[in-house]
This record gives structure tokens, C-alpha cells and sequence, in this order.
């Protein structure tokens, strides 16, 4: 309460005593027009009340009205609901990757907290003028030629086209697209992507006619492509590797299907494959495929299109990798892959429709099986593996479904079981089990039909349990407790409620077992009294509501009995303590106990209370009595507002001697709100004459003290002053 309302009293008398520099303005919206560079969401920012929360924060590509290039949004601010606000972004986005211009409001610039958009809106002539609606001619285009925005794209083309009137087509160049190293603005670098002819004036329908060559960035040709005037490819096609003429494929076309020898070559210009079409078809027979060093890489045949036939793969010193079998582009029958050596490395059988069938056998280069699988029409019956050194590795059953039923076992290499899991129609059910490879138990996770349903488990490497947790139906509930792995006590235990914290946080001492702290919950939220203690061994409490801590009071039972007894000081701390835990009637019972033994922290603590109307019904007479009795007592913030009262004249007529006077007592006691209030009176002139070296000894004292705005008024003053 007190930091708050000391902030409102230099913000309030700054407003009243700068009027003299400046007329005095209440913030109000602000309207701009700007391109928005990008949005980052969920980004930590501060409320008008000095709140943490969660907006979106918007970069800017110039400085905005608040000096800054970035504001803050989010659905509350602009009045929409969640839905809502997020549509409305995914609404422009395009406009703002095309890099278009926004009519946009903030709610303010100068007040407390982050600035807060209120509005935005896409530009309309009627908005924002036509000189931000001018957009640029350009075509913007992505890989495929298909056009984009802006930062999207990868190439641009400029119109308009130059007209070609021999051929009578347009002239069409693409260039590449670079970022300024400066700003990062997208433009065109010095590089063609492509270049060619068409028959449409603006390329809307990417129509290609005659000619059309693309380039790499390095600017070596990329291919080269023949249209007709239908834009289907018609003639020779090639297309190069990154290297100045080094072919990579040629092929010709036909009215837009490849027709005749299509031959596909590696980086050195051995031949990598050649393939025959007619009217658009492979046509049958075999097709060979080689390594760049001109042996055999494969070998297939193509019948009605599809592969058929025995196929083969080859290692590049020509022995055999593998052996295949098609059936109309299916693997079918059995199937042989080899090491380099020339030993198996897996056989696998398939029926006639490619599905896996029979035994599936993989093998290491020793010959030794190390894992086999057996199908039924495609339907998996079992697997195993093994490691090299013949120690089973994992085993798994299943049902007729080839659904995994029963137990799914795994082991570690020296033998020892690593996991068994048990499965019901391929759902967990039962216990599965995890192990360290020292052979001692990990973890124990109940299953009932796919959920955690009882006690799951779990240990260290020593054997020793370290916590345990409740579940029924895949939720915890119930306790939730945790060992120490050094004394094997228990140290922390939790209880939970449809898979939500609710009822108690314990919290134990790892060698005497003794509580050390107990905190409520409620649906996974703090709320209520928690009791702790500190190293020392103090007990302390602390309360909570909607997860947040209100209060904290030390020695309470120490702190009860002094205020039970008397002590002013017992009285004002347990009074605190329960009003900041909304303790209302408790808390008014010991501040005024402690008040009428003049305790000048629950004398002002009162005043704020009764002017603020805060547990008790608000009154101002109450405020001033205790807020001047407080600081009659010396004590320094009542001081503060009391002379801030005198200075406005805000329930008393205003009196600038008698608010100088108050402030000052305050200042003389090192408070740096004081100070920055003096500097500012002996700077204006209010209440004393003026003198800018006494007001800069106050504003250095009060920057010194942690004021923020002092800081500001200083350098404004320091030119004046020696």
C-alpha cells in the first residue's frame, strides 16, 4: 500500500508544481500510421497498474509516437475476445509481410506501464491519404513462380514488361532478392533468376513462351526450357549442376510430355541413367543405373510403367547389395540385402500383394542372427533381437491383429532385464517395469487399461525408493512423497485431486523428520496459511490466495503473545499481517491497539487505510487524524504527505511554507521521495526561494535514493547550475 501511494504523491505533485514549465495534458489516445516490421508473441510486459502480464509486442519499422519501435497489444486492449484478436492478426498477416501501411492507435505514451495498442487497422485512402496507398508494381514470386508477398518471396519481377515487337512477346526478367545488411529491408539484388518471353502483358498466369532460362545465385545457368504458346514445354529441356556448364539432365518434350531419350549424368559427365518416352510414358524394358565411375549401381525393369521383374543393387567394386523382385512397382516375394563382403545382412519375405509375410532376418557381418520378425499378411506376429554377443536385446508378442499383446521385454547387453512392459490388444495393462543396468529396480507404473491406475514407483541406482505417486484413471491422486536419497527419510510429501495440488505441501527434515514447512492448496493453486521455518529454526507464515503470497510474519506465536501483551510494536506487525491477508476485523482490533500507543507505522497505516476504504468504510477525517498524528510522531511518509497536502491544498487550505516545513523533516530523515519533492520546489520556486544548487543537492540525493524521475529533472538542471 505505502510504495503505491507514495508514487501517486511525486507523479501528483509533478503534475501540479511542472505546470509552471508546461501546460499540464492528460494522456490521451494516439493515432499514427506505420509499417509493422514483425510480431513476437507472448512477450512479458507491464499493466497501467504496474502489473505483470503476457501481450504481443509489435516492432515497427520507424520510431512510433512514444520514441520507441516497439508497442505492446493484446485481446484486452483492443476490446476483442481471444478468438477475435487472433483472427483479426491472421487477417494481416499478408499486409504485413507485404510490408503495407497501418492506422493505429496506443492508448498512451506517457503514463504508467507499457503503451498498449488499441486499434489497427489496414490503410484506406479515406484513413490514411493516397500517398499511403501507393504499392508497388512489382511481382513478387516464390520458388514454384507462384506469387507472394513481399518477405516472402524469393524472387522479384519488375513491371512493366518491355514488349518484344519482332517476336511479339513481353520480355520477362526475374531477379533474386536480398536483405539490406542496414535495415534488413528486402530489395533486388544484382543477380537474374530467370529471364524469358511471354505472351501476357502483366505474367499474371506465369505464362512461358519460347526461351525461358533460370540461374543459380551464383549466376551459373540452372536450366534451360522450350514453350510453346499454350506455355506447355515443348523441345529440348536441360538443366546443370552449380558449375559453369556442367550438365545435369536433358530431355525433350512434346507438346508438354517428354518424348524420346531422357539421360541423367553426374557432376564428372559419366552417365547416370538413360530412360525412353513415348507420348509421355517410360517405355518397358530394363534401366540401368551406374556410378560415376561407369560400374554398375542398379539394374530394374519397367513394364506398363511400374517396375517388374528382378531388380539388383550393387556396391561400387560391383558386387551384389541386394536382390528384389516387382510385381506392378511391389517388392514382392524374397528379398536379399548384402554386406561388402559378401555376406547376408537380411532376408525378408513378402506375399504377392508386397505385404510383409513369413520371416523377416537381419544378420551382422559375423553371420550371427541378431533380430527376427515373423508376418502374416502383413500382420505382425513376433520380433526378437539380439546382441552381438548373443544376449537377447528386446522381444515382443502379438495378437492375430499384429497388435502388441502381452510382454514387451527388453534387456541390456550384459543380460540383465532393462524394461517389461505389459500390453493388452496394444494397450498398457499391468505393471510396467524399467531397470538400472547394476540390476536394481528404477520405476514400477500401474496400468489398467491404458490409464496409471494405483501406486507408480521409483528408485535410485542404490535400490533405495526416492517417491512414489497415486494415480487413478491417468491422474494423480492422492500423495505424491519423495525421499531423501541420503538418509532414505521422507522428505516431501504433496497431495493431489483430479491430477491438480489440493490439501497439503509438506516439506520434511531429511535427518530428524521434522516438518519444516506445511502449504495449502486448492485446485493447484496456493491458497491459504502456510507454516514454515528457517534455517534458524524460526517459524514463520505466510498467506496465499489465487496462488498469490499477500503476506509474511515471523515468530508469529512470539509476535501474538507480545501484541496480547501490550507491545505497540507486537501489535502494529500482527495487524499488518492480518490485514494484508484480508483479515480485516483482526487486523483493525491490533493496528488500533497499537495507534492508541502512538505506533507511528500503525498510525499511518490506518490513514491509509481510511482513505483508501480499505476493510473499513472510507473517511477522511480518520485519514487526517491519523495521517498527522503519524507525522507529529517523526514518522517520515506520513511527513511526505502531509506536506504534499499543504502543497496542493487537498482537504487543508494550500500552505507552501507549511509544506515546505513537512517535507523537509521528512528529507532531514533520508527519505528520497522528500528529497526529490524538495529539488523540485527549490528548482520552481514553491514554498522557498529558489535556488537550482539546493535543488540539484536534493534531486542528486534522491536519484542516489533509487527515483527514477529524478534522474531526469537532474540533467535537465545540471546546465544551469555550476
Amino acid at each position: 500500500m505505502k510504495k503505491i501511494f507514495i508514487t501517486i504523491i511525486v507523479s501528483l505533485y509533478c503534475a501540479n508544481i511542472c505546470a509552471k514549465q508546461s501546460p499540464s495534458t492528460e494522456s490521451k489516445p494516439v493515432n499514427f500510421i506505420a509499417q509493422i516490421e514483425n510480431i513476437d508473441f507472448n512477450k512479458t510486459t507491464i499493466s497501467s497498474d504496474l502489473k505483470l502480464l503476457l501481450a504481443d509486442r509489435y516492432y515497427f519499422k520507424d520510431k512510433t509516437p512514444c520514441n520507441t519501435n516497439t508497442l505492446s497489444a493484446r485481446a484486452e486492449s483492443m476490446g476483442l475476445t481471444t478468438e477475435e484478436y487472433i483472427n483479426k492478426i491472421r487477417s494481416l498477416r499478408p499486409a504485413i509481410l507485404d510490408d503495407r501501411y497501418f492506422y493505429l492507435t496506443v492508448d498512451q505514451c506517457d503514463a504508467g506501464g507499457t503503451p498498449m495498442l488499441t486499434g489497427i487497422e489496414l490503410c484506406t485512402e479515406a484513413l490514411c491519404g493516397a500517398e499511403y496507398m501507393k504499392r508497388s508494381s512489382d511481382l513478387w514470386l516464390d520458388d514454384e513462380l507462384q506469387p507472394t508477398v513481399k518477405r516472402q518471396a524469393t524472387t522479384v519481377v519488375h513491371m512493366p514488361l518491355p514488349y518484344d515487337k519482332e517476336k511479339k512477346l513481353w520480355k520477362v526478367t526475374g531477379w533474386y532478392l536480398e536483405s539490406s545488411e542496414e535495415t534488413g529491408e528486402v530489395m533486388q539484388s544484382k543477380q537474374i533468376a530467370f529471364e524469358g518471353y511471354t505472351n501476357e502483358e502483366n505474367f499474371a498466369n506465369r505464362q512461358r513462351v519460347s526461351v525461358f532460362k533460370s540461374f543459380y545465385e551464383s549466376g551459373n545457368l540452372k536450366n534451360i526450357y522450350h514453350y510453346n504458346a499454350q506455355n506447355k514445354r515443348d523441345g529440348k529441356a536441360e538443366t546443370y549442376f552449380d558449375e559453369k556448364d556442367k550438365i545435369a539432365e536433358t530431355l525433350t518434350f512434346k507438346d508438354g510430355q517428354p518424348e524420346g531419350e531422357y539421360i541423367v549424368y553426374h557432376e564428372n559427365g559419366a552417365v547416370e541413367s538413360k530412360r525412353y518416352f513415348a507420348q509421355g510414358k517410360i517405355k518397358d524394358g530394363e534401366c540401368p543405373h551406374f556410378y560415376d565411375n561407369g560400374v554398375l549401381k542398379q539394374k530394374h525393369s519397367y513394364l506398363n510403367q511400374k517396375l517388374e521383374g528382378p531388380a539388383f543393387e550393387y556396391f561400387p567394386d560391383g558386387k551384389i547389395k541386394g536382390k528384389y523382385s516387382y510385381r506392378k512397382g511391389t517388392i514382392v516375394g524374397t528379398s536379399t540385402e548384402y554386406y561388402s563382403t559378401g555376406k547376408i545382412r537380411g532376408v525378408y519375405h513378402r506375399n504377392n500383394q508386397g505385404e510383409n509375410d513369413g520371416t523377416f532376418e537381419q544378420y551382422s557381418e559375423e553371420g550371427k542372427l541378431l533380430s527376427k520378425a515373423t508376418y502374416k499378411n502383413g500382420k505382425q506376429l513376433s520380433a526378437q533381437s539380439w546382441y552381438g554377443n548373443g544376449h537377447p536385446k528386446e522381444e515382443s508378442s502379438f495378437d492375430s491383429e499384429g497388435r502388441k499383446h502381452g510382454a514387451v521385454k527388453e534387456w541390456f547387453s550384459n543380460g540383465k532385464p532393462a524394461s517389461s512392459k505389459m500390453y493388452k490388444h496394444d494397450v498398457l495393462d499391468g505393471d510396467s517395469e524399467k531397470w538400472y543396468e547394476n540390476g536394481h529396480r528404477e520405476s514400477v507404473y500401474p496400468y489398467k487399461n491404458g490409464m496409471l491406475n494405483g501406486d507408480a514407483k521409483h528408485w535410485n541406482e542404490q535400490g533405495k525408493l526416492t517417491y512414489t505417486t497415486e494415480y487413478k484413471d491417468d491422474k494423480k491422486q492422492g500423495a505424491d512423497r519423495r525421499w531423501s536419497e541420503r538418509t532414505g527419510k521422507l522428505v516431501e510429501e504433496v497431495m493431489f485431486a483430479n491430477d491438480e495440488r489440493n490439501g497439503l505441501k509438506r516439506e520434511f527434515n531429511d535427518r530428524t523428520g521434522k516438518v519444516l514447512s506445511a502449504l495449502p492448496y486448492v485446485d493447484g493453486d496456493k491458497e491459504g496459511t502456510e507454516e514454515a521455518y528457517d534455517e534458524d529454526g524460526i517459524k514463520y507464515i505466510r498467506c496465499y490466495h489465487n496462488d498469490e503470497e499477500l503476506s509474511e510474519l515471523y515468530a508469529p506465536t512470539d509476535v501474538t503473545n507480545k501484541a496480547k501483551q501490550g507491545d505497540s510494536t507486537a501489535q502494529y506487525h500482527l495487524g499488518k499481517y492480518e490485514f494484508e491477508c484480508t483479515n480485516y476485523d483482526a487486523a483493525m482490533k491490533w493496528l488500533t491497539q497499537s495507534a492508541e500507543q502512538n505506533h507511528p507505522g500503525a498510525l499511518l497505516f490506518l490513514a491509509y487505510a481510511y482513505n483508501d476504504g480499505d476493510g473499513v468504510t472510507q473517511d477522511s477525517k480518520k485519514y487526517l487524524s491519523y495521517l498527522f498524528k503519524a507525522a507529529e510522531l517523526g514518522e517520515s511518509d506520513a511527513q511526505l504527505e502531509v506536506g504534499y497536502l499543504n502543497l496542493i491544498g487537498e482537504g487543508m487550505p494550500k500552505n507552501l511554507p507549511e509544506a515546505y516545513k513537512w517535507i523537509k523533516k521528512s528529507a532531514d530523515q533520508g527519505n528520497a521521495q522528500a528529497h526529490y519533492n524538495l529539488g523540485l520546489m527549490y528548482r520552481n520556486g514553491d514554498g522557498v526561494e529558489k535556488d537550482l544548487n539546493k535543488a540539484k543537492l536534493h534531486l542528486t540525493a534522491a536519484v542516489k535514493g533509487g527515483v527514477k524521475p529524478a534522474l531526469a529533472a537532474l540533467k535537465e538542471l545540471t546546465p544551469q547550475t555550476k
